[in-house]
């Protein structure tokens, strides 16, 4: 018998966090099928009524929804589901899809509450030295804060440091 080396053993991936693994990639999978099938434009388009809202509740609501769930599902797999929805949502609606992508963007990375959120939260979690009600007691307040911070700093300084014109449909969004 020939002598090979092997990549990995099998007391090594016993304790590979498997779950996590397949966590992150069962999130890819449905960011794919959701792009795949035009799910994403669907719903942009369908959630046109929002344009009867000031910016700034409809940064702060994206900013809210994306922020909780992010918490059930990967930070990545959440912006590839919800940044083309963003950016037909924002065509619908002729506003400039950076106004929300940014912001939804920022609010995938606002994931402190819950152990499938974030792989540092899972590996946190995972040495059984806190609970999930401590994670998410502190987590909670977190997320409230950071909501309210990035809606603000990308409403009020959007304009500025992202040359973000609310008045103006962006030629380049044109036809999208």
């Amino acid at each position: 018998q020939k002598d090979t080396a092997r990549l990995l053993d099998w007391q090594t991936a016993k304790r590979l966090p498997w779950g996590i693994i397949l966590l992150f990639g069962g999130g890819f999978a449905l960011a794919s099928g959701f792009k795949n099938s035009g799910l994403s434009e669907w719903l942009g388009t369908q959630l046109h009524g929002v344009s009867n809202f000031p910016p700034l509740l409809i940064i702060a609501v994206i900013c809210f929804l994306i922020t909780f769930l992010t918490e059930l599902t990967s930070n990545t797999a959440s912006a590839q589901i919800l940044l083309p929805v963003l950016a037909s949502l924002a065509v619908a609606i002729k506003v400039n899809p950076l106004m929300l992508m940014i912001p939804g963007t920022i609010a995938c990375s606002c994931a402190f509450m819950l152990p499938v959120a974030t792989p540092p939260n899972a590996i946190i979690f995972g040495t059984e030295r806190l609970r999930i009600y401590d994670m998410a007691k502190t987590g909670v307040l977190i997320n409230f804060i950071s909501i309210l911070l990035v809606t603000l700093v990308v409403y009020f300084w959007g304009t500025e440091v992202f040359n973000i014109d609310l008045r103006i449909f962006p030629e380049w969004a044109i036809g999208k």
